[in-house]
């Protein structure tokens, strides 16, 4: 009687035992669950905050070159020292200055200039090697409408992505210069086309060789790059100023003595009685 007992001891301790262990095994694996959902929880908030850093950085940066714009305009705008002017034969009038915004790519293909990427040598993005960036990329988003920066004739469509600028538009214009659209989504232009300064030739997009939505903005003088950023800003206001910050790549008295003779002719023409 007494081995029963025993052995019927014995059997309450195992299986007592047995569910200590199966108790203590499902709670550990209870709490390596836990802590593997808390390791996501923690990696997909550390993503988040990564995010989050990024974007402020980013912001702070844009927010720098929104102020060196800013610096820019109030430099134009406070500077004095503008005398002799680049036409210092010239008067202009602002007949005359309007004529030669309309004529020559000024102001911005974008209601809002927004500078992403400068012009000038920089590691690409993409291909990861030093190369002339040779136009500036302004932030737009996809679908904004793109505006031609000067009166002309459209030289070059690309309605198709083939890589490198993707969908494109090239403007001939006056005196020399031409200007250039990327990274299109869409194209409302064809080639011969007459355009007018202002006219909406396109949709900003992320075609070609693009690493974001953005519009890549070139200016060519005789085939030359230019750096399009002080002619995102050229109007009535900044006129002179801008024609002595690009005194070394353009011989503005020339130009504009010679849209001046052309004026002059175009009036004379006028009162002639046939």
């Amino acid at each position: 009687m007494e081995i029963k007992s025993k052995n019927n001891l014995n059997k309450n301790i195992i299986i007592i035992f047995l569910i200590f262990l199966v108790v203590s095994f499902s709670y550990i694996f209870y709490l390596n669950l836990n802590i593997l959902d808390l390791k996501k929880d923690i990696e997909i908030k550390n993503n988040v905050y990564k995010i989050q850093i990024n974007n402020r950085i980013n912001e702070i940066e844009q927010l720098n070159t929104q102020l060196s714009d800013l610096q820019n305009l109030l430099d134009i705008g406070l500077d004095l020292s503008l005398s002799p002017k680049i036409y210092m034969n010239e008067e202009l009038t602002n007949k005359d200055k309007k004529y030669i915004l309309s004529s020559i790519p000024s102001s911005s293909p974008l209601k809002k200039v927004f500078i992403t990427s400068e012009y000038g040598y920089r590691i690409h993005p993409i291909l990861k090697t030093n190369k002339l960036h040779s136009g500036v990329d302004l932030r737009a988003k996809i679908g904004t409408n793109i505006h031609s920066t000067a009166n002309g004739i459209v030289l070059l469509v690309r309605n198709y992505d083939p890589g490198g600028y993707g969908k494109m538009i090239k403007i001939i214009h006056n005196y020399g210069f031409q200007t250039l659209y990327a990274h299109l989504d869409d194209v409302f232009v064809e080639e011969g086309d007459i355009i007018k300064k202002g006219d909406i030739i396109g949709l900003s997009g992320n075609t070609g060789r693009s690493n974001g939505p953005h519009l890549h903005y070139e200016i060519r003088f005789l085939d030359k790059h230019i750096n399009p950023r002080d002619f995102l800003y050229w109007n009535i206001k900044t006129f002179e100023k801008i024609l002595n910050r690009n005194i070394n790549l353009i011989d503005w008295e020339k130009l504009i003595k010679s849209i001046k003779d052309n004026n002059l002719i175009k009036s004379e023409g006028k009162n002639i009685v046939r």
